[in-house]
């Protein structure tokens, strides 16, 4: 299990098959594999892959450090990272967290990865207690918003404040799924 963050988590989480039968797992990303994970988006499809984040999770090592009730996980298929999230916030009191800093490398979008993803860490949320489970994602990310949706979020509101990027303002729009 993971320190002290709630809710307690498992190091692998068991993520289902792809169709071609081979094996999805979820694992905690540590110091030691942080390179790996973060080489799987290749340096020339980073500013598209991470255009919508405010804060880089890269250099990976560096954005596990900065938080540590933050747990980060990668998926993988035969020892191949294909995407990473992270839960943050948990506020065991509400029984809530939020899932975000999520991204799927480009190879990868459109293949069944976010959806093993996401469905491996709501079946482990919901085993550890969590009740709801929380997102935010920019609303020009029409990407992301309509994956929320297919993987049961509901919209909840719009901020009224701007979120601001390093190149462009826009707002956030917030999802919640209950388990």
């Amino acid at each position: 299990m993971t320190g002290t963050a709630w809710p307690p988590l498992p190091e692998i989480i068991p993520a289902g098959v792809d169709p071609a039968g081979n094996t999805w797992e979820l694992r905690r990303v540590t110091p030691e594999t942080a390179g790996v994970v973060e080489a799987s988006v290749p340096s020339e499809q980073q500013a598209e892959t991470f255009h919508f984040f405010t804060r880089l999770p890269i250099p990976l090592a560096a954005f596990l450090a900065a938080d540590p009730g933050r747990r980060t996980y990668a998926l993988w298929r035969d020892g191949t990272p294909l995407a990473c999230t992270s839960v943050y916030d948990g506020d065991p009191q509400e029984r809530r967290v939020s899932l975000g800093f999520t991204w799927v490398t480009p190879d990868e979008r459109g293949a069944g990865a976010n959806r093993a993803l996401k469905t491996a860490m709501f079946d482990a949320l919901q085993e550890a207690g969590v009740s709801e489970v929380w997102f935010r994602a920019d609303v020009a990310n029409l990407r992301s918003c309509r994956s929320l949706e297919k993987a049961g979020a509901e919209r909840m509101f719009v901020d009224p404040e701007p979120r601001v990027y390093p190149d462009r303002v826009s707002r956030s729009v917030h999802y919640r799924r209950r388990l």
